[in-house]
């Protein structure tokens, strides 16, 4: 294998078997939301969120999403912040890293199918990693023609990863509970 045209049927190849690989469908929205509400509220009496359990009724919401119409519902976990403005409300760990996420599922009369989200999990200026962000694109988006619908973003927004196939519950444990930050940076 060599070349560009190898690389982009290689990102196909991948882009299918974490397609097939990751958890998308729910029971129902409503559900889902409520599951991350409990994982939030345990995370805060385990001491690791610092967010005070009213703050995480604001910030936790499920409304119908505006931009995809009818039938689609938007769970949203903190204000969008492109400009990663400690100002935007967001939850916060108690080592003072912060994050905000959203979900889109399409509801259906049988299930409900996450067709799109993105977590991004920020860092403290002393850390030696800016961000990491994981997004889901929505069907149809021109990272999806690239074979990237899935993928991470590891400090940039410039650079995408292939992403393990990782439902939001799990991507939302992994910033509570996998990503902690080391005492001393290590030696390079």
């Amino acid at each position: 294998m060599s070349g560009q045209n190898d690389w982009k049927q290689i990102c196909d190849k991948v882009q299918h078997r974490l397609q097939e690989a990751t958890p998308r469908t729910v029971n129902k929205a409503q559900l889902l939301r409520t599951k991350i509400f409990k994982c939030l509220t345990k995370a805060h009496d385990e001491g690791i969120l610092n967010t005070k359990l009213h703050e995480m009724h604001k910030l936790l919401k499920i409304k119908e999403s505006k931009e995809q119409g009818k039938g689609v519902l938007e769970i949203i976990g903190g204000e969008r912040n492109f400009k990663r403005s400690r100002d935007i409300p967001h939850f916060e760990r108690y080592d003072k890293c912060w994050f905000d996420f959203a979900i889109l599922v399409e509801q259906n009369p049988k299930s409900a199918e996450i067709i799109g989200f993105n977590f991004e999990i920020r860092f403290p200026e002393e850390s030696s990693m800016q961000f990491l962000r994981f997004d889901l694109n929505l069907p149809g988006h021109n990272n999806q023609d690239r074979g990237m619908r899935f993928h991470l973003h590891p400090g940039s927004d410039d650079l995408m990863i292939h992403a393990p196939p990782m439902s939001p519950l799990e991507i939302l444990h992994l910033f509570l509970y996998g990503l902690p930050l080391t005492r001393k940076p290590r030696a390079s």
